[in-house]
């Protein structure tokens, strides 16, 4: 059974970077629309992965449709946050779109501690978390069997700082865990949009915004989305007018 379904996977890996390739091919000879085909059924068999989603975002790019590249682009740098070519391509859609939001400063350490969850997936801080565990045993080992002071010593306090960084490892895995598996941020696709006050047409107009504007959710009544976005800045729109990621 374990090598039938390992055969199976294989078979559909193989597929999957067969369809791929064909894609590409079309996207290099400039046939955006059936590149764009085969990128989308891919994904639509289940397969994701950031260079599916920075391709899919460069053909709606190429297709001239930013709001729909900036989506995908979000979407990517949501798998590879530390991507360099994505966020590039990325700030480049976003100086296409009307809106022009400046984001409120972060604090020196919320940012620092930002930049180092984004250095992994959640899979890769998993990943240095066992090594990390293992590394904490072979030093408490080393300090229960050793009798030479200092190396006790020594042991006593790799093992506090391994602690220390064993923890950092699992925060920063849940966090990127439930980082992709939230569907608290969106994207605009109407071309311009009033925020309103409540969750009603009726509602005082706050501010205004155009397609590719990024927002996060932050509540929901009915149909409308109560969003924030960079600036601070907090209202409600209708559930239709943006696409979640």
């Amino acid at each position: 059974m374990f090598l039938m379904v390992t055969a199976v996977g294989i078979k559909a890996q193989t597929i999957q970077d067969q369809e791929f390739a064909r894609a590409n091919y079309y996207y290099n000879e400039s046939k955006y629309d059936t590149a764009l085909m085969v990128y989308e059924k891919i994904l639509d068999e289940g397969f994701v992965s950031a260079p599916l989603l920075y391709n899919i975002g460069n053909t709606y790019f190429k297709m001239r449709n930013y709001p729909m590249a900036i989506l995908y682009y979000e979407k990517s740098l949501k798998l590879d946050p530390d991507n360099e070519e994505i966020k590039q391509n990325l700030t480049i859609a976003n100086a296409l779109i009307t809106d022009r939001i400046e984001p409120l400063p972060e604090f020196f350490m919320t940012k620092w501690w930002k930049n180092i969850g984004n250095k992994f997936s959640a899979n890769g801080w998993a990943t240095i978390s066992i090594i990390l565990f293992a590394a904490l045993l072979l030093a408490l080992f080393i300090y229960f069997t050793t009798r030479t002071a200092g190396m006790k010593k020594a042991m006593f306090f790799t093992s506090l700082f391994l602690v220390l960084i064993f923890v950092c490892s699992i925060i920063f895995a849940a966090q990127r865990y439930n980082y992709l598996n939230q569907r608290d941020e969106a994207i605009v696709m109407t071309p311009t949009i009033t925020v309103k006050s409540s969750p009603s047409s009726s509602g005082v107009d706050l501010f205004v915004l155009h397609e590719g504007a990024k927002v996060e959710i932050m509540d929901k009544a009915d149909n409308w989305d109560k969003i924030r976005i960079a600036d601070g800045s907090v209202g409600w729109l209708p559930s239709s007018s943006t696409i979640k990621y």
